[in-house]
């Protein structure tokens, strides 16, 4: 960090968030930490958006607008990050907000315990049958060295503490030296994280506080993410293959290690049955086929069999998988896309509660 350089850069991507985008800016200069740049990448929004941020950069210094073509996030934030001159940097997506004092007490904890990285909790909104609900991904407060870090690292990984660029604050220094980026890629986030955590040699700080605020859904707009990309199981795949790799890195493995990673895999595989079962651009015959090469993979076999630690629910819904029948996955992935579309409320409550509890 050079002298003169902030404290934090912030990097936010905008792209079509015309009516959530001030929130999320507003939240940000509102910090209590007022030692920062702040970075938007407009990504070609066709709304507002781009317009809205260069009105908020007028009024504050802090706030740099850039204006590109439509690359999505990953490249926005790719441009932002060779720009940074912060010792940390954060991340922040633009239709969300934080609470005023997230990056005070987040750059306290890093500059307190020399830490690569600081993870916290958060909050997901969700807007259902006219009410607005929030379910919290919670933490425990706790200071790894980088090599106990590696020995508890698959705790975190199926409540999303891991995967989400957001709920933390990184080490700049590492993700310049390093060459750190995020690939062009489905849950681009989750590899960022990945490769971050490689050569993890600082401290790492969890940390129970929840100050970031994840709008799932909204007034006006109650549909939940519907991945409709008939190729998700084989980005579900590479997704745990980088988990693999980070291990077969860091050379840790033990039995209680697979079982979680194994664990946390079989989750998203049920998860892509349903998603297929939930795809109003396959026909019938295609969505057979595709749950049929699902359940007689090879990597879902070998996780199936270390997966000892899926909680009941996720042992029922995982068994037509585990007996690679393709008939009963469909049907019963038929009837979660059910539960899911007449029942969001409850579909919301139990994934959560499970997911992310």
């Amino acid at each position: 960090m050079s002298k003169g350089a902030p404290r934090i850069s912030i990097i936010m991507p905008v792209y079509g968030v015309e009516d959530f985008v001030g929130k999320a800016i507003e939240s940000v200069l509102a910090q209590t930490l007022e030692d920062f740049e702040f970075f938007a990448i407009d990504d070609g929004s066709k709304d507002n958006s781009g317009k809205i941020c260069d009105e908020y950069a007028k009024k504050d210094k802090r706030l740099k607008v850039i204006h590109k073509e439509n690359g999505g996030a990953p490249a926005a934030r790719n441009v932002a990050i060779k720009q940074a001159t912060g010792k940390y940097i954060y991340f922040i997506d633009s239709d969300d907000w934080i609470e005023p004092d997230y990056l005070k007490k987040m750059y306290n904890l890093a500059e307190k315990n020399e830490a690569d990285l600081i993870i916290t909790g958060f909050y997901m909104e969700y807007y259902q049958n006219g009410k607005d609900i929030t379910y919290e991904t919670n933490c425990d407060d706790i200071i790894y060295d980088a090599e106990r870090f590696k020995e508890n690292a698959h705790k975190y990984l199926n409540n999303s503490l891991l995967s989400l660029p957001w709920n933390k604050l990184y080490r700049a220094k590492r993700i310049h030296e390093e060459n750190i980026v995020f690939p062009n890629a489905k849950w681009d986030d989750h590899h960022f994280n990945m490769d971050f955590l490689m050569n993890i040699n600082g401290n790492v700080v969890i940390s129970s506080m929840k100050k970031y605020h994840w709008y799932r859904s909204r007034k006006g707009s109650e549909t939940m993410i519907n991945y409709s990309d008939p190729n998700l199981f084989e980005k579900r795949k590479e997704h745990f293959e980088h988990v693999q790799k980070l291990y077969k890195h860091w050379g840790i493995m033990s039995p209680e290690i697979e079982d979680s990673i194994s664990s946390y895999y079989m989750g998203r595989v049920v998860q892509c049955v349903q998603e297929v079962c939930d795809n109003k651009n396959l026909t019938r015959k295609e969505k057979h086929k595709k749950i049929e090469k699902i359940v007689n993979d090879k990597t879902v076999a070998k996780a199936s069999a270390k997966a000892k630690s899926l909680s009941k629910k996720f042992k029922l819904a995982s068994l037509p998988i585990r007996h690679r029948n393709a008939f009963l996955s469909f049907a019963e992935g038929s009837m979660i896309s059910m539960l899911r579309t007449f029942a969001p409320s409850i579909f919301v409550k139990l994934k959560e509660r499970e997911v992310h509890g």
